[in-house]
């Protein structure tokens, strides 16, 4: 993904050219704050995380919040589904306390304030797409997505992955300029450059469990973007560190990048 660039540039494709390894702060820096919050972004960003992963759903008045489960209950005070409440209704609830009570009353924020405040920190942004669920108007809700990246004008500087392949190959046909990443699926025993042959996906993804050599090594030969999750401590750090694998996801982007910064 190398071309030429300015280094004062702010783009996902100078970020990667420029940086053999970066981190990405897994759902903000969710190992210190509560995560998909603005208070898990602010962290990340103030530690030098490079690239901040949020996951996002879809309200009933088809606004776009951050948050990774399609329920309420393990990360709000609230019940129910995210997709059958306003966002009237769940801006009003406690989205941090469940984490420490110093954040009570942190607050579910929308796509844009999170993408907003990124751009502000010239910082880039992995935003995982959920697999339909039942009765999911799947393309309604990617190109609610897509297309508020696309009027922050962040396109340059967002990875769009999922799990569900079919939206990425979709993302690609109708907006080939954007950037995708199919996260590994169990069971799946083609090589990124096999899954990108078929979905024109840019990066790939994996668990740390399921790294292997061929896997890093073809990415690399075919210039796939490889990233690999979850790194949280100086075991998962080392073990990362045998493997030519450039983005490392971590929950603690701080811990991690004081590891890279560690003389060799």
């Amino acid at each position: 993904m190398s071309e030429i660039h300015s280094k004062d540039s702010y783009t996902l494709r100078s970020m990667i050219a420029d940086l053999h390894r970066f981190i990405v702060a897994h759902r903000g820096s969710s190992g210190t704050a509560p995560e998909n919050t603005m208070s898990s972004l602010q962290d990340a960003i103030e530690v030098g995380a490079h690239m901040v992963e949020v996951d996002v759903q879809l309200t009933k008045d088809d606004q776009i919040v951050l948050m990774h489960d399609p329920g309420l209950a393990r990360t709000t005070n609230g019940k129910g589904i995210v997709r059958s409440m306003s966002y009237t209704d769940l801006k009003t609830l406690d989205a941090g306390s469940w984490f420490n009570s110093k954040y009570i009353g942190e607050h579910i924020p929308l796509l844009s304030e999170a993408l907003q405040f990124l751009n502000d920190h010239q910082t880039c942004v992995n935003i995982e797409i959920k697999p339909p669920q039942k009765d999911d108007d799947h393309i309604t809700r990617l190109l609610a997505i897509v297309e508020t990246v696309i009027s922050h004008n962040m396109q340059n500087v967002t990875l769009f992955s999922s799990f569900h392949h079919e939206s990425l190959h979709y993302i690609k046909k109708h907006y080939s300029n954007l950037y995708t990443a199919g996260i590994h699926l169990p069971g799946d025993k083609r090589l990124p450059s096999e899954i990108a042959s078929e979905i024109g996906c840019n990066g790939f993804v994996c668990s740390l469990r399921e790294i292997t050599h061929a896997k890093a090594q073809d990415a690399s030969k075919h210039d796939i973007l490889m990233g690999v999750y979850t790194i949280n401590d100086e075991h998962d750090f080392h073990k990362i560190m045998k493997y030519n694998v450039p983005a490392l996801v971590t929950n603690f982007p701080k811990k991690i990048q004081e590891y890279l910064q560690q003389p060799t």
